[in-house]
């Protein structure tokens, strides 16, 4: 009976996290409709502006931002510290995650990250990056659809029927996912301690409304919103289209199988020995940071679990979302190679600089 209630519990947080994230991704997949286009004229002639934009776009929570910068860099509009920045303060879609379930953590290594962009951005264009910028016009290829500048305006006939259907659907799921939350069904401290049979402070002894669980149902409020004032075209091309069939089974996915393995492996690794020994801190720490130089969202997913649950501080954390950018090293590497090779050395030398300070401070 234990082993079916984890998979219980282990499933229906999974359901949890993704309609959280999903939420969030809703969130920034409008704002970036409302202000695409507006940012890419104002690039060209400072590079320290250049350095806080492309900081900025890494620091927006997904792979948006990321592949802006990416694009506009092999475009030749931007210099490499401006790369560099941005692969920093980008953490990729686990940015959802950590403000879903750690938003006071989460912004404090969001200020971090960002802080720590600008800085070596800064470094790196004093010491020759500013070569890769190209002189007079680049073209450029930002795809925008005519819909989106009147994101409130009536419904075109093309979408209406479907999107009618699929905005009702995502409504009554956010009712029913808050109704979820307030009942106590789910929420965050379910996330910390069932899916791992760990006990934590702020267990199942909590009563009432957790802070988290409050910013869940405001998050779940702004989304009804949303979802009821947007026009057919957001709600079918963006929304569904696009967040819905692209990510929804790969974040559930990726986080049922995590959590899964996770919590396999705590019954099978005396993670008591490895925490209070120092040789086996550093070396979570070395894999924390073999994992953040996979160029993908997701695997990054077992370090901030490991890390909500007390098996590696902060500061491994904050040391894998310095190496990883998510999907951002993708176009990287494929169009430019050498340079996504230096970027991971640099963040690499970075990061084990905090990771080797965190443990030692500890």
């Amino acid at each position: 009976m234990h082993i079916i209630h984890q998979i219980g519990d282990i499933c229906s947080q999974s359901v949890m996290i993704t309609i959280v994230v999903i939420m969030l991704m809703i969130l920034i997949e409008y704002v970036n409709v409302k202000t695409s286009g507006k940012w890419m004229f104002i690039i060209r002639q400072k590079s320290w502006l250049q350095i806080l934009l492309a900081a900025f776009l890494g620091w927006i929570p997904g792979c948006v931002g990321i592949f802006a910068v990416v694009s506009l860099y092999t475009h030749h509009l931007l210099s490499f510290g401006a790369l560099l920045a941005a692969c920093i303060a980008t953490f990729g879609d686990e940015a959802f995650f950590m403000f879903s379930l750690m938003p006071a953590q989460a912004t404090l290594m969001s200020g971090i990250l960002l802080l720590m962009a600008v800085v070596a951005g800064i470094i790196a264009d004093c010491l020759g990056g500013k070569k890769n910028i190209m002189p007079g016009n680049a073209d450029m290829h930002f795809e925008l659809h005519a819909e989106d500048e009147h994101t409130h305006h009536h419904d075109h006939a093309a979408h209406s029927g479907s999107a009618r259907w699929s905005r009702w659907l995502l409504v009554g799921v956010a009712l029913l996912f808050a109704i979820g939350i307030a009942g106590g069904f789910m929420g965050h401290e379910h996330v910390v301690s069932d899916a791992f049979t760990m006990p934590v402070e702020h267990g199942h002894e909590h009563h009432g409304l957790s802070g988290e669980n409050i910013i869940f149902l405001v998050l779940t409020g702004i989304t009804i919103l949303l979802l009821c004032v947007v026009n057919g075209h957001f709600v079918q091309e963006h929304v569904v289209n696009h967040v819905i069939k692209k990510h929804f089974l790969k974040i559930f996915g990726w986080i049922l199988v995590i959590l899964a393995l996770l919590a396999v492996v705590r019954t099978q690794v005396n993670w008591d020995s490895l925490l209070h020994n120092e040789a086996g801190e550093y070396m979570l720490l070395l894999i924390a940071i073999l994992i953040g130089c996979i160029p993908e969202s997701g695997p990054h997913l077992i370090v901030l679990f490991m890390c909500l649950n007390g098996m590696v501080p902060f500061t491994t954390l904050i040391a894998n979302s310095i190496v990883q950018e998510g999907h951002g090293g993708l176009p990287l590497l494929a169009e430019k190679p050498k340079d996504f090779v230096w970027i991971k050395l640099i963040k690499i030398i970075l990061a084990l600089a905090v990771g080797i300070v965190g443990l030692m401070l500890k």
